[in-house]
């Protein structure tokens, strides 16, 4: 298996990859598809799917537009379902699609403002480590419920993303394991020194509905940034049932039917979704009937830096459409990146849609992002916030990328020298060629079922 392409052949195959797309008067969708026909026909290039990206910014805020193709959306998430008399939890994205797709559309986005060494490099490869939660080399429950740091100290059950740095090794391009935490203290110091991902992450389900983006960060676990969020789980005092319904008088309904809800019958403008303002407390006396359904979360504004990011979403045309906006200045410096014009960042993009969560998605190589100053990624000055058709899209291309982790990629791929060597290539000069990098992936992944 070779997964390194020399760089003289990476430099000749990136004229291969699309380009941004430059401002237009032509429609938006005009302009997709032109792009798109200006792509390579191999049936490999074909399977590429692509995030368009384009961002702006004014004297206070900072603004990121998604577009992005789905077939079949999803706005919903996770439901109750009243069944044989029994209220029942649907919808699971952990190990692949969910049958009945109730899992939520989801767009992500990392941050780095050169504080993570490697990651304009490397990306989110970097925080992908044996141990984690979906892939096979899971830890289980009780392992991670008897570790010091965060089964003790913070009431975790499963591993989540962290970057290398947050683990006891001598370098970031050593293998890190999720057994290894730097102590605590160590941790706070980092966070006080900014080593961290910023995490945006549009959610269709769990912040859309009422106007928000999660605002979280990456350190020595996927964490929250500060504040309430806006949803919590709909379950009373953890018995199995819910703890609300829907107000009837607001919403015209008690509940949803489920093969309404499974036949995708609930449009965006329908209350597939509980929120603060159209619920009651659940009513156990109520004569609930056989297919009764109730979301499993309950939505709610936030509050502090967890709700910094506001969102407008919708689906139409075959297209999500999606903004976010949040201040320049940060948040919170201890969980939150302050942007600034002038300056240049790196970002990487992951996408979930098809009914899953966890590490069943799509992900983007690493892309720089400079505002006002040239990169991929280039958000323009406007004071007011600019046409769909007059912004500067960028095609993001994105990829599955399978159990490839930081292990594997800084001891058994055969280029894990250079990454050892902390060699001025990364993933984007070697493997910038997706269609090939993705072949590469399906074999890794191929190689490790054998095992």
């Amino acid at each position: 298996m070779r997964y390194l392409i020399h760089k003289s052949v990476a430099a000749a195959l990136t004229g291969l990859a699309l380009v941004a797309c430059s401002p237009a008067s032509e429609p938006l969708q005009q302009k997709f598809q032109q792009q798109s026909e200006q792509a390579p026909t191999d049936a490999a290039q074909e399977q590429l799917r692509t995030l368009y990206v384009a961002a702006e910014y004014d004297e206070n805020s900072f603004r990121l537009h998604y577009r992005i193709a789905v077939a079949t959306p999803s706005w919903y998430h996770q439901y109750w379902r009243f069944h044989n008399g029994e209220w029942v939890r649907m919808g699971s994205g952990a190990d692949g699609p969910d049958e009945h797709g109730l899992y939520e559309d989801r767009i992500s986005m990392m941050l780095d403002d050169g504080s993570v060494e490697g990651f304009r490099r490397y990306g989110g490869w970097m925080l992908i480590n044996p141990g984690m939660r979906s892939l096979d080399s899971a830890a289980s429950a009780e392992e991670v419920r008897a570790h010091p740091i965060l089964g003790e100290q913070m009431g975790r059950s499963d591993v989540r993303k962290f970057i290398p740095q947050s683990r006891t090794t001598d370098r970031y391009t050593n293998p890190a394991s999720w057994q290894d935490v730097k102590p605590l203290e160590e941790i706070a110091a980092m966070q006080e020194r900014g080593e961290f991902l910023d995490l945006w992450q549009w959610r269709a389900h769990r912040s859309n509905p009422i106007g928000y983006a999660d605002n979280t960060y990456v350190l020595h676990y996927r964490l929250s940034s500060e504040g309430r969020g806006m949803y919590t789980d709909n379950q009373a005092n953890e018995l199995p049932q819910p703890a609300f319904m829907f107000d009837k008088e607001k919403t015209g309904l008690t509940a949803l039917s489920w093969d309404a809800l499974i036949n995708r019958e609930y449009s965006q403008d329908d209350w597939y979704y509980l929120n603060e303002e159209n619920a009651v407390p659940f009513a156990t006396e109520h004569e609930w009937q056989e297919g009764d359904v109730l979301p499993f979360r309950l939505l709610r504004e936030p509050q502090g830096p967890r709700g910094a990011i506001r969102a407008n979403g919708s689906y139409a045309d075959g297209y999500w459409r999606v903004t976010l906006e949040r201040s320049l200045a940060s948040p919170n410096p201890l969980d939150s990146k302050a942007l600034q014009p002038g300056e240049i960042y790196h970002v990487a993009f992951a996408v979930h849609q098809g009914g899953v969560g966890a590490r069943h998605h799509d992900v983007s190589l690493p892309h720089s992002l400079g505002l006002g100053v040239d990169a991929d990624i280039v958000a323009h000055y406007s004071e007011q916030p600019m046409p769909e058709d007059e912004l500067q899209w960028h095609a993001v291309h994105i990829i599955n990328p399978g159990q490839v982790d930081w292990h594997w990629l800084t001891s058994q791929h055969p280029g894990a020298g250079l990454i050892r060597g902390n060699v001025e290539l990364g993933v984007q000069q070697h493997h910038n060629y997706l269609p090939l990098f993705q072949r590469y992936i399906e074999r890794h992944e191929a190689e490790l079922s054998k095992e």
